[in-house]
């Protein structure tokens, strides 16, 4: 009850258009309720229906650590603000949902959640069992080192590119949001150390994930990744500005990031990348 009502509070404050700002005190008080109920519950035997309920309080945490943020401008955002043990925060918080997965099965036949977790466990073959990597630009696909010997074992950007490629040719917006949650859930490891490392090739196919999405404008993802895609592109001009390669290759998510920060959002993400 607690994790819907502060989800519900953070809609409001994004249908009232109110400025990205610490929790209020009420907020707050539903939020460390929330957290240490779901904790609670977590760390003991689970009957019936309850893995369904602490799924469900999964999936609302998940949204409500990736749509607040506290920043108001591309300085105060990651990976441009000092850095903070916070940094990252709604990634190691998605790590954590399969560990809930594990523990509740949504996917077992009394659950209520078994069609959807039946598409999630499914989901790349319905978009493409082919890899698409050559829908990228090719800069991209010689900056980040791959080629048709590429794996996720001998490349830690490999699986990043190749859910960007399969995102990029999606354009509904109910897949496109699906997608986006798949590559948070099942991100490697190595390319999130890259990310906490502020690697300039991870940064960049984030910096893509976000532009992506931003088409979508879906309201608890669409703050965070409009101000975190203009944070990378200013931190990868500041930092990587003698790479020719980069600075050409953040030319689309510059463009998307730009829109956004005039309120202008455009439906033209798709053509943009795939000839």
């Amino acid at each position: 009850m607690h994790a819907a009502i502060l989800l519900t509070l953070l809609h409001d404050r994004h249908l009232a258009a109110v400025a990205h700002t610490k929790l209020s005190t009420t907020e707050a008080f539903h939020y460390y309720q929330a957290i240490a109920l779901f904790n609670s519950k977590l760390s003991g035997p689970l009957q019936g229906s309850e893995g369904d309920a602490l799924w469900a309080a999964s999936a609302i945490l998940d949204a409500i650590s990736f749509c607040h943020v506290e920043a108001k401008t591309p300085e105060e955002a990651w990976p441009l603000k000092p850095p903070s043990s916070l940094d990252l925060n709604w990634l190691s918080l998605s790590e954590g949902k399969l560990e809930v997965w594990r523990k509740t099965s949504p996917n077992r036949p009394d659950g209520i959640f078994r069609l959807l977790a039946f598409e999630y466990m499914n989901f790349p073959a319905t978009i493409s069992s082919r890899p698409r990597l050559e829908v990228l630009p090719l800069d991209l696909i010689l900056l980040c080192g791959l080629d048709a010997s590429s794996t996720a074992t001998n490349n830690p950007y490999h699986a990043a590119a190749l859910s960007i490629a399969r995102s990029l040719v999606l354009t509904c917006d109910y897949t496109v949001n699906l997608s986006f949650t798949m590559f948070i859930m099942q991100m490697p490891s190595e390319y999130k150390h890259l990310l906490t490392r502020k690697d300039p090739r991870a940064l960049l196919l984030l910096a893509y994930w976000y532009a992506k999405v931003c088409q979508y404008e879906h309201w608890w993802i669409v703050g965070r990744a409009a101000l975190e895609c203009q944070a990378i592109c200013i931190y990868l001009e500041r930092h990587h500005g003698d790479d020719a390669n980069i600075l050409r290759l953040l030319e689309f998510p510059k463009t998307i990031a730009a829109c956004f920060a005039r309120g202008n959002a455009v439906d033209y993400l798709t053509p943009y990348l795939i000839e």
